[in-house]
């Protein structure tokens, strides 16, 4: 046994996993000289250096969302719990969440498609009082999600946006807007979520002397629930869904209603009729019904799957040389002409020439009855002047009403009401103002890291939007995420791409009814 001492040998430095220098400083950008000759050398010509960080790891950006209608609620709502590093604020114009459906309070005013399909897949409701919701109860059902969710926090209220603009060298989006107070504000992020809505930008139709009168002049968009109309002569100016539910809704109380109805739409049953009542017309659920919904998720399940499925298949009848475009062309044709009693003078106005579905198809509900009452004149011709007193129609003949009612829709351009500045300065309004175009109906060329709710070319026309919504949210946190963890500053489509896209578009619109 040997007698020597033990050798003591010290433990070895724990090592920190932080990059640094032997002498515990941060590694500078630029390195002392190498000890290396050829690692002396410069292997890039464009300023190349090393990210101190792991590969991909998740870098912080902020997101700028506007508008607190549907679009934006739900992408808050994901945003918690789908992304990382995120944050986030809506600018809401108004004093209250709805978008569209806080706005449209009309008489009548209701949604045209299923309320088990008019609602967000992963927040389904079982207490739906009808089978097409009125405005206020889906006013109501995006309300109680942001509270129940507690995104109101996340909202600033009455912040109307102005403008938008993109700072290439930041690669952020830089937005400016007014307080309720008119006192500027300003943001900026990364990502800017346009959720401005189509059915959101409304204005009087640019007919002259509408200054002038006397009376009371409402706008369906705009409704005042304070101008009286029981008793009193009411003109209603547009054909389009709108007035198709306010006038069967204030005709039995007006004292004469005048309907201007230039052009003609395809009123039919409503949509998903198939499990509507008989007749394709509204029903209300009942309290076994809700209470089933409620108790038996798969039940519920079940029935909003047969019901977003009815509404699916009204694309086969979209095809303009299809057998289900010409049946049901025939049949909208004659239900029509029925409604409308074969009043020669109606049918050949009212029933349209062109395809069905090229202008979007309106349920209507007593509607053509309506027109058909003793204290309706429907008016054929373009309202040219107002006057102190009335309207002038095309043919000269002068109208004196009470009330105007202009039922004339939106500015559906798909450019939001606020200036958007893209790459190099240029304003999206121009670059959409003949033909707007975007990849996938999301993203447009020149404007990087902008996302569109929805854009141009959306596929809304034949169901609800809520899903095409949620899609649309799912392809920009796929992109925010990819961004995240590549070091990505700025993402947008080629103009190719868009191109491309637009011609496969436009090529398969030719063969549908809404290029009739």
């Amino acid at each position: 046994m040997s007698s020597e001492a033990p050798i003591l040998v010290q433990a070895p430095p724990d090592l920190s996993l932080k990059p640094q220098q032997t002498n515990g400083e941060s590694i500078p950008k630029a390195p002392k000289v190498h000890e290396n000759d050829w690692y002396q050398s410069v292997f890039s010509s464009d300023g190349y250096s090393i990210q101190e960080q792991p590969l991909h790891a998740c870098r912080p950006m902020r997101m700028l969302i506007v508008g607190a209608g549907a679009a934006g609620l739900q992408i808050a709502y994901k945003a918690l719990r789908q992304l990382s590093r995120v944050t986030f604020t809506i600018y809401e114009k108004n004093a209250d969440v709805g978008g569209t459906w806080l706005e449209n309070r009309y008489p009548g005013c209701t949604c045209d498609i299923p309320s088990h399909s008019y609602q967000f897949s992963f927040w389904r409701n079982p207490d739906w009082q009808s089978y097409y919701a009125g405005a206020e109860e889906i006013r109501q059902y995006l309300k109680t999600f942001a509270v129940q969710n507690g995104l109101e926090e996340f909202i600033q209220f009455r912040h109307t946006v102005q403008e938008t603009r993109w700072d290439q060298d930041k690669g952020v989006w830089r937005l400016k807007g007014r307080r309720p107070d008119g006192t500027e504000f300003c943001d900026e992020g990364e990502i800017l979520a346009s959720c401005h809505g189509v059915l959101n930008s409304w204005k009087y139709p640019d007919i002259p002397g509408i200054d002038a009168y006397k009376g009371h002049v409402v706008h369906s968009a705009a409704w005042n629930d304070n101008v009286a109309l029981t008793g009193k002569r009411v003109a209603v100016v547009g054909g389009g869904s709108s007035a198709v539910q306010i006038i069967p809704s204030i005709q039995p109380h007006v004292g004469k209603l005048h309907a201007f109805l230039r052009s003609p739409v395809w009123i039919t049953a409503g949509f998903g009729a198939k499990h509507a009542a008989p007749g394709g017309v509204n029903f209300d659920y009942t309290k076994e019904q809700k209470e089933q919904f409620a108790r038996d998720e798969g039940t519920l399940d079940q029935y909003c799957r047969d019901v977003e499925g009815e509404l699916n298949k009204r694309f086969t009848l979209m095809h303009l040389d299809s057998v289900d475009q010409t049946k049901s062309r025939e049949y909208v044709a004659q239900s029509m002409f029925q409604k409308l009693a074969g009043d020669p003078r109606l049918t050949s106005h009212l029933i349209p020439k062109y395809a069905l579905g090229c202008r979007r198809m309106t349920p209507g509900s007593d509607y053509l009855q309506s027109l058909r009452k003793s204290n309706v004149e429907v008016v054929f011709q373009s309202v040219t002047e107002v006057t102190e007193t009335g309207l002038v129609d095309a043919s000269g003949n002068h109208t004196e009403v009470d009330v105007i009612v202009f039922a004339t829709g939106f500015d559906t351009s798909f450019t939001p009401s606020y200036t958007v500045l893209g790459q190099n300065g240029v304003d999206l309004r121009e670059q959409w103002k003949i033909s707007p175009k975007a990849y996938l109906s999301i993203m447009a060329d020149g404007f990087p890291n902008m996302f569109h709710f929805p854009g141009p070319n959306g596929p809304a026309s034949h169901g609800s939007v809520l899903p095409i919504l949620e899609w649309h949210t799912r392809y920009m946190f796929k992109v925010i995420s990819h961004m995240q963890q590549t070091s990505i500053k700025a993402l947008a489509p080629s103009t190719r791409a868009v191109s491309d896209y637009y011609i496969h578009t436009h090529e398969l619109l030719k063969r549908t009814a809404w290029s009739s």
